[in-house]
This record gives C-alpha cells, structure tokens and sequence, in this order.
C-alpha cells in the first residue's frame, strides 16, 4: 500500500500502462484493422467471425476475411447456431417487421469461403441475418452450409432463410453457396429474401421449403438480381423456381439447371413471376434460360409456373415439363403477363404448348436462323455454337458467336402497310407462328389456307399460331379452316392482339379448339385493346372460362363479326364473345352455347358496350344466364334482342339477360316464344310475331333501310312477318 502512495511508483505505472496501450490497441479484438474503408477489421479466424456477431456496434464498420473459416460445429470453439451468426434478427409484428441491427457495412470475403455452418433456428437464418441499405458482402463462398427450420422454436414466423443472407435490403456480389437449406417461407440457397442488389452469384444448394423457395433466391422484392445462376435442386410447396420462388423485381442475364418440384406455380426459373392483387407488381425476366426439369400440379412451365402479371422477354428454356393443370413448356399460366422473344424446346420438355412463347425442335433452337426469328439476333448478351448447343449467356465464356440477323426470303413484300407480306401457303402461316420478329408487321392472305392435322406437315397445335400481334392482318376475304388446338391458355389464331393490332376480312371455319385454362377463342383467344372487324367463326371452342366463338376476351373492338360455333366451358361463355370489357358492334352469334355460370348466347359477362347485336343460338348453363348476355355488369347494351332457347339449372335465367343491372340495357328484347322465358335481367319480352313486325323496333328507334325517322345508316333490314331483324352488311338486298 505504501508503494502505491509513492507519486514515482505511479508515474511509472501510467507509463507502462499508455505504452502498452500503444502497443496493444483496442481493435485487438479482431486481427487487425481499425473498421475504416481503407484499413478495414481482418477476420482470419471463427472466434473474430464469432466475436463480430456479437459486437452489434461495430456492424457498420468494414470488415475483409484473411482466411478461410471453418465453422465445423465438432471443433473446439464452434456450435450449432441458432440464429444468424452476424446481425441476427426476429420478427415483429409492426413496420418495419424486422428487430435487430442489421449489418450496414462492407464485408469483404477476398475470395475465401466459411465452411460447415450449421443453423438451427427460425427465421432470418444465414451467415448474415439482415443487411441494410448500402451495406455489401462480396467475393465471399459459404460451404457446406447446414440451414435447418427448428420447427421446435416458438416464433411469429418462418421465413428468410439464406445459406449466406437471410433478408438482403443491401448488396451482395461474387458471392456462392453449397450444401442445404430447409426452412418454411423465403427460402433460397444464397438469400432468403432480396430488395436489393444480387449480382455475380451463384448456389449449389439442395433446397426445399413450403412457398417462395428458390434454388439461389426464395424472394425477389423489387430487387435486381444479375448475372446469376443455380445448380440447386429446389422442392417446396407453392411459387418454387430453379432460381427464384418469387419474382418482383428484375432478373437479367441469369440461368438455372437443377430439378424442380412442387405443387402450385412451380417453374425451371421462376415459380411464379410478378404478384397479383388490388394493385399487381410485375416482374421482370431478361435474357435468362433454365435447362432445369419440372414437375408440379398446377401453374406449372419450364421457365415460369405463373406469370398472370409478369414479362418475359428473351428467354428459354429446355427441360421436361409435368403437371396436371395449366402447364406449358415455357410458362404454365400467363393472364395479364407478356411472353415475347421466347421459345421452349417441345422435344426434350415433352410439351407442344405453352402460354406464350414459340415451341422449337431441339434442332430449331441451335439454329440460328430460327433463334433470330425469336429475337436473339445481334444481341451481345447471347452466343450460339450452331448445331451443337443451345445459346448461352456470353459472361459464361463458352464456345459461339453472336446471332446474326435472319433474312426474310420466304415471304414476298415488305411488311408495311404499302407492301404487306404476303401469306400464300399453310408452311408461310406456321414459320410465321416461329418468328416474332414479325408480329409487328403487316400481311395479306394470298389465298384460302387449311391447316388440317391430317394433311401432310400440319398437326394439332398446343398454342395459338401466332402468340403476341400488334400488326395488321388482312384476310382478303379468304379464310383458315380446321385449325386444331389443344392446350392451355390464350388459344386462337392469334392468342393476344395488343393496342393498335387489326384483323380484318378474315374467317376461321371448322375449327376445333379445346383447352383447359381460359382466354379462349375461334379467332383470338384475348383481344387486348385490338381492332377485330369482318371476320367470322365456325366449328367446336370449348374452355374453362373466357370461351367465346370468335374472342375468348374482349378489351378492344369487335365489329361487324359473327360466329355459329358450338361454345361450351365452366364460366364466362358466350357465342361471340366470353367477358367483353369493349365494344361488340354490329355482331351476331348462332351456334350453340353450354356452360356452367355468366352464359350468354352472344356475350358471356359484359363490361363494355354491346350495340346492334344479336344472337339465335341456343344457351344452356346453370346460374347467370341469357339469351344474349349471361350477366350484364357496369356495361351498356342498346338496340340488341335475342330469340334462342334459354334453359338454366341455378338461379338469374332470363330470356335477355340473366343478372346484372336493367337500365343498362335499352331499346333491346327477346322472343318470349321460342327463349322459353318469360323474364329477364332488361329488355322488353316480345312473342315471335312480335318481334318479326318492323314497327317492334321503329318504334325503340331502329335504323332501318328504308326510312328516315331513325337515322340514315341504315343499320338493319328485315322480310316482316318471315324473320327477324338483320343487319345490312348481311345482304345487299333484303
């Protein structure tokens, strides 16, 4: 005690002491470095890696790895985790969902690896728990990783489980993973949940987990993921992909190849790409392919399972393809979603359908020829090695060249509306189904084409020829006939016409159509904001819902068109027209029509406008069912009326319309006599002398031939007392 009073003895102590802090300083706790960008803290051994999980103040700091680490729970020092071992995190149930501090700096692996990490826990499961935004993890590998769900432990959810990360809001780059994942919701190899930035990485992962589960990825928030791909073997139950469960964000110049399995949307890339609700989110895939194979129940596709609000745009894919409902050997399921420069292989995936995309031999998609119909021309992203391989991404380094651009010599004309290209032959109108390139152009049929599936180089096609049109296409008063389909969704002639596309002058007769999704037509399956005028359908269009005789689905115009198909599906039926949210002008429909609720003999359920129709068909259904309209909703008919038999098993049958709102239709009626009905959803109810006596409709303001009072358009004619109103352009003469 008395040495310590003496003033010398404690000079000399803080001397010691001030050396020794200069010789041993406080960031000692690592192996060097002071966290600074340009000195950052060195991790070269499992106590710092350890030591840092546990030092939450130092998370945004810089960090570089100056050796591989071996996290092998059997070595001294090691364990099996329970949560993540750097920023860890639980999840709560207010904004922003996530407790804990997440990693807001930069940790370099400099090209070393964590082997043996083995978890056991609940949510936010990786190396990393979370990153926040600006935060980076690159040139970093996990091996052997080990991410198991502890279903023992107590916790408000299971989901964001990542070999490397489990919700990424930051960046990660040059990074990889190998060895297993299992966990409930948010489950992929690399990263559990992303809204932020994924580029160069890859996984080699088994994977599996209940939704959202991908090979590198379970889900993609309005993140990019680039320059990425997956060997992974993915299973789960529903929106499971070779490379992301979910996709709401962009994914460019990526691939896939491990087998995946599942129940509901399940795709060799993507499960399912955008998110459907009040407000959908698209998705966005670019420049990607998957070789994986597939096998799912429902929404089910080589590339994406469902892809109802989605784009694709210049991918493929090549591996076999199984499942029960809405399965396609590119895409299963797309709605509103847009599939364009894409292709499948039909040979090795075992399917000749898909919702959207061209179906090519295997030949075909190592032909370069074929391959810049499809759009891959002169695009720097892609390589081909012609006749041996299928096009590769060109940061792969493999052998190839880039595509050159085709030379159209197989069509005479320009493809502009002053010379159109002119379709003459079955073989002209089949390579144009291959070649979207061309689908923005304009065409003229040269003569009457039949594409029966027994002549010589026709078949039953599982898609409609031509997928996505947005040009022009003059029939020249010719016509198709025996076009055959069976397949899935958007089945037609053409299967979607966009804003601004036009079909004209054009039949499609005999046509046998049957499918197991919707949007269903004789001529288009969804006309998206298209012109559609003097064109005719015949023969057998039978869906699920949307099914309609000449248009499956209506948002454009139909005018001066008719249909006598036989029409039958589940919901949304009608003769001319399954859901019309357009305009169905000067129309009529004849043919039969059967479904099982909103059937109607012209319009199944109508949104739009519907003026100076008719329909004579007769309609049978169970529950919203009319002569002419199933179900009338928010839309307008005027000057319509309706004369076939109307029978239904359920509830709202009317002779006119089954349900919906009256005021909105007006000056329109039905035969009372020959519907069977004797009441209806609007419309006035007229016997067959009735309705055969021009004075019925002169009087609701009728434009007939002949007379003034009404309009000079002339819109109708009619042989009174023999038959009902027609519309001019059926005659000439009455």
């Amino acid at each position: 005690m008395t040495m310590l009073k003496n003033p010398r003895i404690l000079r000399t102590i803080t001397l010691l002491i001030t050396i020794c802090s200069l010789t041993f300083p406080a960031y000692a706790k690592y192996s060097g470095g002071t966290g600074e960008p340009n000195d950052p803290y060195q991790i070269a051994t499992a106590a710092d890696l350890i030591a840092l999980g546990e030092t939450p103040e130092d998370y945004d700091k810089h960090f570089i790895l100056t050796a591989d680490i071996d996290l092998d729970p059997n070595l001294p020092g090691r364990k099996v985790f329970d949560k993540a071992v750097i920023a860890p995190a639980s999840y709560t149930d207010y904004y922003p969902y996530v407790e804990g501090t997440p990693l807001a700096g930069v940790f370099d692996g400099n090209g070393h690896a964590i082997s043996h990490l083995t978890i056991m826990g609940g949510s936010y499961l990786g190396l990393f728990g979370q990153l926040w935004y600006g935060a980076e993890v690159k040139d970093l590998g996990v091996l052997d990783v080990k991410v198991v769900l502890d279903v023992n432990i107590t916790d408000a959810g299971f989901f964001d489980l990542g070999g490397l990360v489990g919700y990424n809001r930051g960046s990660v780059t040059q990074c990889y993973s190998s060895g297993m994942i299992i966990g409930g919701d948010y489950v992929g190899g690399l990263v559990g949940e992303n809204e932020g930035a994924v580029i160069n990485c890859y996984s080699t992962c088994s994977v599996a987990g209940n939704y959202m589960v991908g090979g590198l990825l379970g889900y993609n928030w309005d993140g990019n993921i680039t320059d990425c791909y997956s060997t992974s073997t993915v299973s789960g139950y529903g929106y499971v992909g070779g490379l992301v469960g979910e996709n709401v964000g962009n994914m460019i110049n990526c691939y896939s190849t491990g087998a995946v399995m599942g129940n509901e949307a399940i795709g060799g890339l993507v499960g399912q790409n955008g998110l459907q609700g009040a407000m959908p989110y698209p998705g966005y895939i670019d420049n990607s392919y998957s070789l994986a194979s597939v096998r799912g129940e429902i929404f089910v596709g080589g590339l994406v399972g469902d892809n109802r609000v989605g784009d694709v745009m210049q991918c493929y894919s090549t591996g076999t393809v199984s499942g029960n409902e809405s399965v396609g050997g590119l895409v299963g399921l797309s709605v509103w979603g847009s599939v364009l420069c894409s292709v499948w292989d039909v040979e090795t995936s075992g399917l000749s359908g898909s919702t959207g995309g061209v179906g090519l031999t295997t030949r075909e998609m190592m032909d370069p020829y074929m391959l810049g119909l499809n759009g891959f021309a002169d695009d720097p992203n892609w390589v081909l090695d012609p006749g041996r391989d299928y096009p590769r991404l060109a940061w792969e380094g493999t052998l190839g060249q880039i595509i050159p651009e085709p030379d159209i010599n197989w069509l005479t004309g320009q493809g502009t509306s002053e010379a159109p290209y002119k379709i003459d032959t079955s073989d002209q109108l089949i390579l144009l189904g291959k070649g979207p390139i061309l689908w923005d152009k304009h065409f003229v049929l040269g003569a009457n084409i039949n594409l029966d599936p027994d002549l010589p180089g026709r078949s039953v096609f599982g898609q409609a020829l031509i997928q996505v049109f947005t040009g022009v296409f003059d029939g020249n008063d010719h016509v198709i006939s025996r076009m055959t389909i069976t397949g899935a969704s958007r089945l037609g002639l053409f299967g979607l016409l966009e804003s601004g596309a036009e079909v004209k002058d054009l039949g499609v007769v005999d046509v046998n159509i049957t499918s197991s999704g919707g949007f269903i037509g004789g001529l288009v399956g969804h006309n998206g904001g298209g012109t559609v005028k003097c064109c005719y359908s015949s023969g057998t269009v039978s869906g699920n819902w949307g099914v309609g005789g000449l248009g499956g689905w209506n948002i454009g115009a139909v005018t001066q068109c008719y249909s006598t198909a036989a029409v039958s599906g589940d919901s949304t039926v009608g003769g001319l027209v399954g859901q019309n949210l357009g305009d169905v002008t000067q129309c009529y429909s004849t043919g039969a029509v059967n479904g099982g609720s909103h059937v109607g003999g012209l319009v199944g359920r109508n949104f739009g406008d519907v003026t100076q129709c008719y329909s004579t068909g007769a309609v049978n259904g169970g529950s919203y069912v009319g002569g002419l309209v199933g179900y009338e909703q928010d839309g307008i008919v005027t000057q319509c009326y309706s004369t076939g038999a109307v029978s239904g098993g359920g509830d709202y049958v009317g002779g006119l319309a089954g349900g919906g709102w009256s005021s909105d239709m007006t000056a329109s009626f039905w035969d009372t006599q020959t519907s069977g009905q004797i009441t209806s959803t609007g419309g006035t109810g007229k016997t067959t002398a009735e309705m055969q006596t021009a004075g019925t409709f002169l009087e609701a303001g009728w434009d007939f031939i002949n007379e003034t009072e009404n309009g000079t358009e002339d819109i109708w004619w009619i042989l009174e007392g023999q038959d009902y109103p027609r519309l001019w352009w059926e005659a000439a003469e009455p």
